[in-house]
């Protein structure tokens, strides 16, 4: 159901779509820029579905015709483009966009369109679009979902109201997974686990596979630490299954970063009261015979790691460097 009532956060982005309502005075762009599963698509569709809800109002009424067809994927005047392609061409937006753009709405006030993915229009396809978004017509509404907005043309940036959607704390996605009724321990472990995206704390808590998956990357971890100073070929054994492994590599180095941040909590304070990962209790104590300077520094490896492949940096490369990084070879200090 889309609906501003279902959206955890993002309040200011909300009163601003509500205000541009209220005010008429609604942008003919957007571009909503965040990571991944941080709630995009549900503000994009549920402004959409308000944009054209028959009654006036500043939530969707969600029995009028336009809510109804839209909840059922039929809304003839909702466009929602999404390709499984690597990168959006000129002809995809010619033929689902621009094509569609030329006869006027078939039955409501606005024609909206929602592009996933957006950062992956090339050079070409920007350009097509740009000149719609220059000369708009009135009714047609445009909201890009992009997990990197700087992959845009000047031209359409400047055109565009932009909207950041920043991380949830963990304490709010925590209430929320209690609220769905998730045991609370539970629900501060997924909420931990998610790194502020509400949609990957549900995937999580609701996947049959996140625990074993979890375990295999546990016990990489401990092969890691385990492994002999002078013995590198494990190392490169762990690089060639992360590479099979790629579409979950922001998930497997989040439990690297939670395990070790786990670690330096037990090592500074000498309890458990303040980890999250308790079923793991005692493989947390043992990494935690590491000098707290080590334990730092490996959180530190692990956060430039992320921030490299998000820059799309040599998959294999980032990796290999991180868990040689890991391993080291330094004398730490204490």
């Amino acid at each position: 159901m889309y609906t501003f009532k279902e959206i955890i956060g993002n309040e200011k982005i909300l009163n601003s779509f509500k205000k541009s309502i209220q005010n008429n005075k609604i942008s003919h762009a957007y571009i909503l820029d965040g990571k991944e599963k941080t709630g995009k698509t549900l503000i994009a569709k549920s402004f959409a579905k308000l944009l054209l809800c028959e009654n006036s109002g500043l939530e969707p009424c969600l029995t009028c015709t336009s809510c109804i067809s839209f909840d059922t994927d039929n809304n003839p005047d909702f466009f929602f483009i999404d390709t499984e392609k690597k990168s959006i061409g000129v002809d995809d937006i010619r033929e689902k966009v621009i094509k569609n753009i030329e006869t006027k709405p078939f039955k409501y006030k606005y024609k909206v369109f929602i592009i996933k993915n957006a950062q992956n229009m090339t050079i070409q396809a920007q350009n097509a679009i740009l000149k719609t978004i220059e000369e708009p017509p009135s009714f047609a509404i445009f909201i890009f979902l992009t997990k990197n907005y700087n992959s845009f043309l000047p031209t359409i940036l400047s055109r565009c109201i932009l909207f950041k959607i920043k991380p949830l704390s963990p304490a709010l996605i925590e209430n929320y997974l209690i609220n769905k009724g998730i045991n609370s321990n539970i629900a501060r472990f997924y909420s931990a686990y998610s790194r502020g995206s509400i949609g990957k704390a549900l995937e999580i808590a609701y996947s049959e596979n996140f625990i074993t998956f979890r375990q295999d990357i546990i016990q990489d971890i401990e092969r890691l630490e385990n492994l002999n100073q002078h013995n590198i070929t494990e190392i490169y054994n762990i690089v060639n299954k992360y590479e099979n492994m790629k579409d979950s590599i922001n998930e497997i180095l989040n439990i690297y970063l939670l395990t070790y941040r786990d670690s330096l909590i037990y090592k500074q304070t000498n309890n458990t009261k303040s980890i999250i990962q308790k079923d793991i209790e005692n493989h947390i104590k043992k990494i935690a015979n590491n000098p707290s300077k080590k334990l730092i520094n490996n959180i530190d490896f692990i956060l430039k790691a992320k921030l490299n492949l998000e820059q799309n940096s040599n998959f294999n490369m980032t990796i290999e460097c991180l868990l040689l990084d890991i391993k080291g070879d330094k004398i730490w200090l204490k």
